[in-house]
Order: C-alpha cells, then sequence, then structure tokens
C-alpha cells in the first residue's frame, strides 16, 4: 500500500510542477520524444494494459517494474505538457528535437503511411 500511495504522490507531485517559474512544457516534450521512439511507446503502453488487463501474466514482459514506472511518469510528464502548452497557446514549432529523433520520427511516419495506402488500396 505505501508503494502505491507513493506512486500517487510523485504522479500528483508532477501537476503542480507546472507552477515553477522555470516550467517549460516545450522542454518536457523535446525530452520525451528524443528518448522515446512511437514503436516503442506503442509496445510499452501495450505492456502497461496487458499488465492492468491480465495482471502480466503474458509473460513476454519487455520493461521490469522500474522501467515501466519510469516509462509511465515519462508519458504522463509528456502529457501534462502538451495540455500546458495548448492551454498557454505555446507555439509547438519552437521544439528542438534531436536530429536523431527527427530521423527516426520520419522513418516511422513515413513506414505507417505506406502501411495505410496499402490497407486504402486493399478497402478499394
Amino acid at each position: 500500500m505505501k508503494r502505491i500511495l507513493a506512486l500517487q504522490f510523485a504522479f500528483d507531485r508532477m501537476i503542480y510542477d507546472v507552477h515553477k517559474i522555470d516550467y517549460d512544457p516545450i522542454k518536457e516534450i523535446d525530452t520525451f520524444w528524443n528518448q522515446y521512439a512511437l514503436d516503442a511507446i506503442c509496445a510499452n503502453i501495450l505492456q502497461l494494459l496487458s499488465t492492468y488487463f491480465d495482471g502480466g501474466a503474458g509473460g513476454n514482459s519487455l520493461l521490469k517494474g522500474e522501467e515501466m514506472q519510469e516509462f509511465a511518469t515519462a508519458f504522463y510528464r509528456v502529457l501534462i505538457a502538451y495540455c500546458v502548452a495548448n492551454y498557454r497557446h505555446i507555439d509547438l514549432g519552437k521544439m528542438q528535437l534531436s536530429e536523431e529523433a527527427k530521423a527516426r520520427i520520419g522513418k516511422e511516419l513515413e513506414l505507417s503511411k505506406k502501411v495505410a495506402e496499402f490497407f486504402s488500396r486493399l478497402s478499394k
């Protein structure tokens, strides 16, 4: 029970961080996208859902407990950052993703576009 309360407190504290003078939602968003690829995000969310629905009984766990907590924390931080950026009307064009992250995202989007176009042709 103590662990759950500690996690709850940590997650609650993240929302209060937005009121700090030096809080920068763009920096939070940059940090997230520079750290995680789309396929890793998908796999991590699926693992979190699997843990929720079947207690992780599947056994093919990619993340350990601490890594899962780290991802969930980063994911929550980026959601808060997007919410704050939207609320404050901050231009997301100010993001400064690393060249590696830009290339990775571009490659992932191009691949998903090809898959979407393939299924679109099949459905016609």
